[in-house]
């Protein structure tokens, strides 16, 4: 017997969002289906109706949160005007991420963490692509190659321990001068 095909919307997406907070708390590997469908106030039969296993709700999980996580970084990329907007945009947006990501990154092992690493950077690129298009760069800069030289380099940035232990204040004037140094810097052939 096959199975029936399985809509969006409903039970499905509550258990997704249960599962994502539970992630969140617990970690992956503590979280259970049980726990999850507990939560949901449904029995087990249903999750299997809705998810292969735990690691497909998993993957549902993760294509929500970058799906939301992308909508929010579109939103904050596109109403920039300058790299310091851009900078006190990305800013808050990034430590309150990052509190939420440090709240089960622990729990994770390391593949996943490294997944989530790339997957963030893979949903930013278009927005920053698109962002520095509307800057009209100078020196005949590619878009593309400057994107991937700012989120790559960002990335690696903020992820130090030195970053982390700055201020607010040196956190800006580091990556604003990062991105005055990728966007000046690039136009040497």
């Amino acid at each position: 017997m096959s199975r029936k095909a399985v809509i969006t919307g409903g039970r499905r997406d509550e258990i997704i969002s249960v599962a994502m907070k539970l992630f969140f708390e617990n970690g992956y590997e503590p979280t259970s289906v049980r726990m999850i469908m507990d939560q949901v106030g449904g029995e087990i039969g249903m999750f299997y109706h809705y998810f292969r296993s735990k690691d497909v709700l998993f993957d549902c999980v993760v294509e929500k949160f970058f799906a939301d996580y992308r909508k929010e970084a579109d939103t904050i990329i596109s109403s920039c005007s300058d790299p310091d907007s851009l900078v006190d945009a990305f800013l808050p947006s990034y430590t309150r991420a990052m509190q939420q990501f440090g709240k089960i990154e622990n729990n994770m092992h390391w593949t996943i963490r490294y997944a989530m690493s790339a997957k963030t950077i893979q949903s930013l690129l278009p927005s920053v692509i698109a962002l520095l298009d509307s800057w009209k760069l100078p020196y005949g800069i590619k878009s593309d190659v400057a994107a991937g030289q700012l989120v790559y380099g960002i990335s690696g940035t903020i992820h130090t321990k030195t970053f982390e232990k700055m201020s607010m204040k040196k956190k800006k004037a580091c990556l604003k001068e990062y991105i005055d140094l990728v966007l000046r810097g690039s136009s040497i052939s």
